[in-house]
């Protein structure tokens, strides 16, 4: 894959999926300030361009603000809290392209087997596939009769084959 340089479009188009008031990292930077300032879009692509090309990651970038939010009402138990980190936005919107391009590029180059896109957008996973049945075998059980699309269902999850249809 040959890469080419992050331009002002690249910065803007990782801007646009992302939520505005979602808690920023350690820079503190909203992801709405960085919609609206877009003269800022240029120099987002320039400092990624850079960060990419010196081929090493400052400190400021990869450390992030890890908070602990309880999973239950028990909060005397250290296990009932789950760790939630907060990357600087910059570090967000670099992570961002890039998965965009490699998506991109292993979509154009068709080197990800059907079967293996579960993590990819738009795509179903094993979760909804296990719904679907289950939905399906409820269904069959009200009704007391057999379902044949409940059975190829399984027939393709049993043989390897994680796509429905």
């Amino acid at each position: 894959m040959e890469w080419s340089p992050v331009c002002e479009k690249d910065a803007a188009n990782a801007l646009r999926t992302t939520l505005n008031w979602k808690a920023p990292g350690r820079d503190q930077i909203a992801n709405f300030w960085f919609k609206q300032l877009t003269a800022t879009h240029k120099h987002i692509a320039a400092l990624l361009n850079k960060l990419i090309e010196e081929d090493q990651i400052p400190e400021w970038l990869t450390v992030g603000v890890t908070f602990l939010i309880p999973k239950s009402g028990n909060t005397e138990n250290p296990k009932n809290y789950r760790p939630v980190t907060c990357l600087p936005t910059i570090y967000k919107f670099m992570t961002s392209i890039i998965r965009r391009r490699m998506k991109k590029y292993m979509d154009d180059e068709n080197l990800l087997p059907k079967e293996q896109k579960v993590c990819c957008s738009g795509s179903e996973g094993c979760k909804d596939q296990l719904l679907i049945s289950k939905a399906i075998l409820r269904e069959c059980k009200r009704r007391k009769k057999i379902c044949v699309w409940h059975g190829l269902i399984i027939r393709k999850l049993s043989t390897g084959c994680h796509t429905v249809g």
